[in-house]
């Protein structure tokens, strides 16, 4: 089937190469129409106006123009209700067809619905395909066709089934890109406070560019990422989680960097890639975990959600050093360490006692990696509520966490500077320092530390017979 003309619809894939969606909207079409929507249905929901998630798009997105230009191209940016916006912009250019790749969250699924129902009723096709997982849905199954919900079955399989085919690169072709000049609609301004947010301060550069940048920073590192990848003080991990997010490198991409080692690194690597996977095919075929636990028995858990401790825990207050300093460092970067997020979730829902949902909810509006699936998958896993053959009585414990991947107390003194004259010892644990010679210690300076909001043995207590009653 061939088209005139067709839109291609940018999502979470900003980046030309290696688009499933641009490759098959090239082999079938004479014209390509590139698109993307600012969708005010989400951008409204974000309080903060200096949204990273916003400002690493709107940069991601500039970089693609920049590039269009050099071969006299455009994108067309529009800020609006995607499912009027596409339609709207489908008849303003005739397309036959628009073409975008699959996404698995509730609200994604239902807008996509309504898009190919309104094209639908104007003659006009709507081509969505897999791009963001190498396996999606019921593509790796049990041998009785039901999905799994375990991971390390699920990885064996998908390991089983994986062919070198499953990684090639898409291609694309500029030529086929509509002219700027045939682009007869109101150009957007570049300008983000068009969108209605301002600019934000970002730890990592945006785009294409700066995804090549992590690769190529991470070539050094992955081979020992299996000894050094829990020492969150080095930042030994790959920081591409956030161009997986947004797409401006294809996963696809991802795997075959990763396939170039033969080390237990990149086999350690590989595995948390697959851990991606499978937190997509479980959203996608159990949706409701998006609102309630997986283990639906535990729906019912009597959380005792303290206002007040959750309160200190959002601003690193709890008077337990990794974990505070953890939460300011989510509060200031937008980014956290998954040994810490692991450390905070189980220290929020474990000790404090508070819903999973509401450290979901946390994390959703201030990481810039913020992805549902994984989101959502990680905090079920630490409540014990989620796909684990793990059961209810993991706990971590912060100290003991602390000492081992901090050892020196490197990450702590960064964050918590009321802390830093302490040594290696008691900076884990600050309240086991006498209270009057710490509080007024010189380098402290006008600073105070809390002391623990709760006893952490006390509390793996009460949170194993919470979830022996449930």
């Amino acid at each position: 089937m061939e088209f005139n003309n067709s839109i291609v619809w940018f999502r979470r894939e900003l980046r030309f190469v290696d688009n499933a969606a641009l490759d098959k909207a090239c082999l079938c079409s004479k014209t390509i129409v590139p698109v993307f929507i600012f969708d005010t249905k989400i951008l409204s929901t974000l309080v903060d106006k200096q949204d990273k998630r916003v400002y690493f798009i709107f940069e991601s997105l500039k970089e693609m123009e920049e590039e269009l230009k050099t071969y006299g191209k455009s994108l067309v940016v529009r800020i609006g209700d995607p499912t009027v916006e596409i339609p709207k912009l489908a008849q303003e250019f005739k397309a036959d067809c628009v073409f975008t790749s699959n996404d698995y969250e509730n609200y994604s699924i239902q807008r996509d619905y309504k898009v190919k129902t309104k094209l639908k009723d104007l003659n006009i096709q709507f081509i969505s395909v897999k791009d963001q997982v190498i396996f999606e849905g019921t593509e790796v199954v049990k041998q009785n066709n039901l999905p799994y919900v375990v991971y390390t079955p699920y990885k064996n399989e998908w390991l089983k089934k994986a062919h070198e085919n499953d990684f090639n690169c898409y291609s694309f072709d500029f030529k086929k890109f509509i002219n700027k000049e045939n682009i007869h609609t109101v150009p957007f301004s570049w300008k983000l406070t068009e969108v209605g947010f301002s600019p934000a301060t970002l730890w990592l550069a945006t785009g294409r560019k700066g995804a090549l940048e992590k690769i190529k920073q991470f070539i050094s590192k992955i081979n020992d990422y299996s000894e050094n990848r829990d020492y969150f003080s080095n930042n030994d991990t790959s920081n591409l989680s956030v161009h997986l997010r947004f797409g401006t490198i294809s996963i696809r991409e991802a795997f075959r960097f990763a396939f170039q080692y033969k080390s237990k690194g990149a086999e350690i690597w590989i595995n948390e890639l697959i851990w991606r996977e499978f937190y997509k095919m479980i959203l996608s075929e159990f949706p409701h975990v998006e609102s309630m636990p997986f283990k639906k028995d535990l729906k019912d858990i009597p959380w005792e959600n303290n206002e007040e401790f959750f309160e200190k825990w959002t601003k690193g207050q709890t008077g337990f050093p990794i974990v505070d300093a953890a939460m300011r460092h989510l509060n200031e970067t937008g980014w956290m360490h998954n040994r810490l997020r692991m450390i905070v979730a189980s220290f929020l829902t474990k000790d404090l006692l508070i819903d999973y949902r509401k450290g979901e909810q946390y994390f959703a509006e201030k990481l810039l990696d913020y992805d549902l699936s994984s989101n959502n998958g990680g905090w079920q896993w630490s409540a014990s509520t989620g796909c684990d053959a793990q059961p209810y009585f993991r706990v971590f414990n912060p100290e003991s966490q602390s000492l081992k991947f901090d050892p020196e107390g490197k990450f702590i003194r960064k964050l918590c500077p009321e802390l830093s004259h302490l040594d290696n010892k008691n900076i884990h644990t600050p309240y086991k320092v006498t209270w009057n010679l710490f509080s007024h210690h010189k380098n402290s300076g006008d600073l105070s530390y809390p002391k623990p909001i709760v006893e952490h043995d006390q509390q793996r207590l009460k949170a194993i017979a919470m979830f022996k009653k449930s």
